[in-house]
């Protein structure tokens, strides 16, 4: 929660400043299909994603919706390898006292990626949703609050 405010001011001015925001990025719209410099976006886009991410020690197996990684491989993108959480519990967890039924819920984000288009012959920014971790929360329809 507190790395969020910095994460999306680090991406925005990175790509800033790889001059890969458009008009079109900024109201919200992808720059699908529009090629780009990939010599001056690869490392750069590297080092963030190392810098961003910091999971605690074993968080995945410590918690009460325990999740594992999934390794997601494309030649075509940068990065090749993302890793991507997979709930061990696909709709329900108990709480830390074992008598509250919980809903698993996967927690999902957006990152950027650079993806070679086949038909340009280029490389284009595009979004790519992936699951990075799984809690357990009261269900939608529960009047239960903690």
């Amino acid at each position: 929660e507190e790395m969020r405010p910095l994460y999306d001011v680090l991406l925005l001015l990175l790509l800033c400043c790889l001059g890969l925001l458009t008009p079109s990025a900024i109201w919200g719209m992808p720059m699908d299909n529009e090629c780009i410099d990939t010599m001056s976006c690869t490392e750069i886009l590297t080092q963030l994603y190392s810098q961003l991410l910091t999971i605690p020690n074993q968080i995945h197996e410590r918690s009460i919706a325990p999740w594992t990684y999934q390794k997601k491989i494309d030649p075509y993108r940068v990065p090749p390898t993302i890793y991507e959480a997979k709930c061990l519990t696909s709709h329900s967890c108990m709480g830390p006292d074992g008598s509250t039924s919980l809903e698993t819920i996967p927690i999902s984000v957006k990152i950027p990626v650079l993806k070679e288009n086949m038909y340009k012959k280029c490389t284009s920014l595009e979004f790519e949703t992936i699951t990075i971790a799984c809690l357990c929360a009261v269900p939608r329809n529960s009047d239960l609050r903690f």
